[in-house]
């Protein structure tokens, strides 16, 4: 994946259009020369659907552009002067199309929203009274998971925030005077929780990293001169998160329910909404195994609302779709009873049932739940909710269009991928909450989290980023990092030859798995499958070997991938990967007797060149045999007699192959690349905005 950077200079009015790419290599695309802008704008903010909002404080006058894919800027729609408050020092783009605005000399603010229309209306929004916000802020830019980065150039401190769905923002991170260089004068966040920092006094910059955990990290340091020192304006040109996916989460009691639900509104919230951000909710899951692509931070928790139907008139199941298809209609019709909009969420309808009733998910309906707690008795699974992050992943996954995983060839055979939770082949990997801990009367977790998605399932919804691929020839070393972790460098998944490499670390989401190891995928009718190593495992550790080849043709297709080396405290697993494409072996064009050498004898045409074959030599059985299955090749046959034909003349030619493969002076079979073989990686070059 590729970002876009917009600059701009408010002294010529000119900027540029840059790349960064996943390395960090940065680079121009499109210089837009002095003039091209007005000069007085002191904000600008990249929205969703490739939009950009540019404002000026001297008029409070605005504007919201379009960029295309050929990086043309044009307007669409005109604020005139007026039209915003001239305070405004601040103005950073919000998941779910929200924007806040800042300002330094009274430290209020206000958070609106924009529609796809481009109206913006601030009296419609959340206001921030004066006083709230500290007055030295220099620059602000949201992160993933609706967190917020408020930096000082004054103290070189800054603080990450944490905003609500309503719009609240607290402290989550503080980071001491010095915390920081104080001589930054744009920052600036990027995909893949990558942070852009850019000094305008010697055109230097950092690229730094945030972690879900608040840590920031230095990535890759851009040297002085490597920008231009005339930027007053840095954007990311789309905003670091995509457009929301909100859920509704619907809360339903039958008419005719007994007792009380057993879980306080409260964990819902936690569990559905940004309020449980950072806490291993829902929220994180679906940022983390979308690649940051689904954002549900919006959600809401809906009710109690009561349903007009009683337990026992609910009769669906596996084997009644429409009864199930029934129930998330009542639950739609008592929200809707109670005034709710339910139009914004689509599909995305999660009703929880008290008392529980049923579990499923269903692309085009939406998703039912309750908070029933499993009784089979295997360790590691008994107690849970049915409302644990492990279950909803895969119940909330199947509305995205996500269909179970299999392994071992079983249906939920794949006991590292969320699709195979709550019913697989083995008990699937699923880790004690590091959060939500309580325990059951029996002492177990109620609530439990992992694994996470597999490669190949999130490939199959265009959520998989960060990929080395390679679909003709290779023979090289691949270095992969965990699959989840979209903070670290380099790539997160390799695809060779239609199937898909991943590592996985026992930590997060993977927590509960055994060790850190390498797995295989490939994913046909929507449906991953977990693949095994020659030796049958299905984790594949170091010293390990995935190989494909063509059985009847020893020239014909090979993958063989090997696992050099996994090393877990530094998040890495190096692979040798070798894939040829099938070789075609000799162009024969006919074999026959000619007029000149001995009545036992032969010869070949081999690239229009005439090779003979005498009688003595050891080839002539073996071009005999080849020559009758092509010979055949001429007969009128069925289906089934063609293939037993191809096989014997596949046969003939691998036979033949051999035998002048033993004639020949001996030579070293190919070896998979060692690690201590691999050249180092070229160094980067970073020359951005110097149009």
């Amino acid at each position: 994946m590729t970002d876009r950077i917009l600059y701009y200079s408010a002294s010529t009015g000119r900027g540029c259009i840059g790349s960064i790419d996943v390395n960090n290599a940065t680079k121009d695309l499109t210089v837009i020369p002095a003039g091209s802008f007005a000069k007085d704008w002191t904000q600008i903010a990249g929205l969703s659907g490739d939009r950009i909002l540019f404002y000026s404080a001297s008029t409070g006058r605005g504007v919201v552009c379009s960029i295309d894919q050929d990086n043309a800027i044009y307007d669409s729609t005109v604020m005139p002067a007026g039209s915003f408050a001239t305070d405004w020092t601040q103005i950073t783009a919000l998941s779910g199309d929200r924007i806040l605005f800042y300002s330094a000399s009274t430290g209020r603010g206000v958070v609106c929203s924009i529609d796809q229309d481009n109206a913006i209306d601030i009296n419609d929004g959340t206001v921030i009274p004066a006083g709230s916000f500290a007055t030295d802020w220099t620059q602000i830019t949201a992160l993933s998971g609706d967190r917020i980065l408020f930096y000082s150039a004054s103290t070189g401190r800054g603080v990450v925030c944490f905003i609500t769905a309503n719009n609240v923002i607290t402290d989550v991170t503080v980071i001491p005077a010095g915390g920081f260089a104080k001589d930054w004068t744009q920052i600036t966040a990027l995909s893949g929780d990558r942070i852009m920092y850019y000094r305008d006094s010697d055109g230097s910059g950092i690229i730094g990293g945030i972690t879900p955990q608040n840590t920031f990290t230095n990535q890759k340091v851009i040297p002085a001169g490597a920008f231009a020192t005339d930027w007053t304006e840095i954007s990311f040109v789309s905003p670091p998160v995509n457009p929301t996916s909100p859920w509704a989460i619907l809360l339903c009691q039958f008419k005719d329910a007994s007792t009380s639900p057993s879980l306080p509104r409260t964990r819902f919230e936690e569990l559905f909404t940004s309020t449980g951000s950072n806490k291993f909710n829902m929220v994180d899951f679906f940022r983390d195994m979308s690649h940051g692509n689904l954002d549900v931070s919006t959600s809401r928790v809906l009710g109690w609302y009561t349903l007009a139907q009683k337990v026992s008139e609910y009769t669906g199941n596996g084997g009644n779709p429409q009864g199930r298809q029934d129930l998330i209609k009542w639950g739609r019709q008592a929200a809707i009873n109670a005034g709710e909009d339910l139009s914004p969420y689509a599909d995305r309808i999660l009703v929880v049932t008290h008392p529980p009733t049923d579990l499923f998910g269903s692309m085009g309906s939406g998703a039912v739940s309750g908070d029933g707690r499993d009784t089979t008795g295997v360790v590691g699974v008994s107690g849970m909710s049915s409302l644990s992050p492990s279950v909803m992943g895969q119940e909330m996954g199947h509305v995205y269009g996500l269909d179970h995983s299999f392994g071992g060839g079983y249906e939920y055979g794949d006991r590292w991928d969320t699709m195979s939770t709550k019913g697989s082949h083995g008990r699937c990997y699923m880790a004690p909450h590091p959060v939500f801990t309580e325990l059951d009367s029996a002492g177990q977790p109620i609530w439990r989290i992992g694994p996470g998605l597999n490669a190949a399932n999130m490939w199959g919804r265009g959520w998989l980023e960060r990929v080395w691929q390679q679909p003709h020839e290779a023979d090289t070393v691949v270095d992969l990092r965990p699959l989840h972790r979209r903070d670290l460098d380099g790539y997160l998944c390799a695809r060779v030859g239609g199937y898909f490499f991943e590592f996985r670390v026992k930590e997060r989401w993977d927590a509960d798995i055994p060790e850190p190891c390498v797995l295989v995928h490939e994913f046909s009718n929507n449906r991953a499958q977990l693949l095994t190593a020659t030796n049958g495992n299905e984790a594949l550790r170091e010293g390990d070997e995935f190989l494909r080849k063509d059985p009847f043709d020893p020239t014909g297709y090979r993958l063989q991938v090997k696992v050099l080396d996994i090393d877990p405290v530094g998040r890495t697993a190096r692979l040798s990967v070798y894939l040829r494409r099938k070789i075609p072996l000799f162009p024969f064009h006919s074999i026959t007797d000619h007029v000149g050498v001995d009545d036992e004898s032969g010869l070949i045409i081999i690239g229009g060149k005439i090779v003979n074959v005498p009688s003595s030599s050891p080839l002539y059985a073996k071009v005999e045999e080849v020559a009758q299955q092509l010979q055949q090749a001429g007969i009128a046959f069925n289906g089934q007699d063609h293939d037993l034909l191809h096989r014997g003349g596949v046969r003939a030619m691998s036979s033949l192959a051999d035998l002048l493969y033993r004639m020949e002076t001996p030579r070293e079979p190919h070896n998979v690349i060692e690690a201590a073989q691999m050249p180092p990686s070229p160094a980067q070059a970073a020359a951005p905005g110097k149009g």
